[in-house]
């Protein structure tokens, strides 16, 4: 690179650290500001509000009692879950012994929102537990649409037993859905394979599945080393668990693997400059990936859409 570019390269990036820097400092100096001077209710006073906060317990996602209440809040505030779905929820609960591992209704209606407004139409999953996200996503799609899953069901066997039966009650939306019972990276590299043949890339794929492979399935899906990537020129990827228990938080915590490969996960993501990226408080954390190259291309053609 001549040295010209490469001072202009460094000059830009310096900008960017600044404009981030000193964005950081004005929301910091913000929030100072509305915690010495804010006037009536707030939500610091709603945690401590006896009347809010008796007899709640709290969630292990939301930490505390107040951040419980918000996401219960939210929940009954957005549209409901169609009845195949709450009886999923239902018989998961009843039935296994992890029933925790269910995503929480505000992640089924944010994928559902994300479907509708990217017009998603091949999807992927990865980490299917008893089909609760799989169905909630396949019961929007229209004909011809499809929800690829991956799972060995290594986690919890029961739960195996369970998703086929609610894919089998689920009417059109189980009949949308590919069940695949394989280790994820096979079945990406498969995938990609299939792609790289002939086959529509995914639009759209959520991950919730073991933590220590999450970097791997996001480099399959972006596809650097294949001549037809897995995951479309505009596709998203939304990622779940990505506070884990807020254990992200305490350095104390990261020796355990699970904990250290969320860390790195967030770290790579943000730092490999290949993704935008959006984490959302959504009850563990969710982020949402989406092609850096692909967006600065949409950008410079003044347009939100291919």
């Amino acid at each position: 690179m001549p040295p010209s570019s490469l001072m202009g390269s460094l000059a830009v990036a310096g900008a960017a650290v600044a404009t981030t820097l000193s964005l950081q400092w004005l929301w910091a100096r913000a929030t100072a500001r509305v915690r010495r001077g804010r006037k009536g209710y707030s939500s610091i006073d709603a945690a401590k509000d006896a009347e809010v906060v008796k007899g709640v317990i709290p969630d292990a996602y939301e930490g505390t009692a107040l951040a419980t209440l918000r996401h219960d809040y939210c929940v009954s505030h957005s549209s409901p879950l169609s009845p195949l779905l709450q009886t999923v929820a239902q018989e998961t609960q009843r039935q296994l012994r992890l029933p925790q591992m269910l995503s929480s209704p505000l992640t089924v209606q944010l994928l559902q929102t994300l479907i509708r407004a990217s017009g998603a139409r091949r999807i992927l999953e990865i980490g299917t537990y008893t089909g609760f996200t799989a169905l909630g996503m396949a019961e929007i799609l229209k004909e011809g649409m499809e929800v690829v899953c991956l799972d060995d069901f290594s986690d919890e066997a029961q739960a195996e037993a369970l998703c086929h039966q609610m894919l089998s009650a689920g009417g059109a939306a189980g009949a949308r859905i590919q069940l695949r019972r394989q280790a994820a990276l096979q079945g990406l590299r498969e995938l990609s394979e299939a792609v790289e043949a002939g086959e529509q890339p995914f639009d759209l794929c959520f991950i919730d599945a073991d933590k220590e492979n999450q970097v791997a399935y996001v480099e399959e899906l972006f596809g650097a080393q294949r001549s037809r990537p897995l995951l479309a020129d505009d596709g998203l990827i939304v990622v779940d668990n990505t506070l884990w228990y807020s254990r992200v938080l305490r350095p104390s915590h990261r020796h355990d693997t699970s904990t250290a490969a969320v860390v790195q996960f967030n770290e790579h993501v943000l730092q490999s400059g290949r993704w935008h990226v959006t984490m959302l408080p959504v009850r563990d954390g969710i982020t949402i990936l989406q092609r850096a190259q692909r967006l600065t291309k949409m950008w410079a053609q003044g347009s939100h859409r291919p």
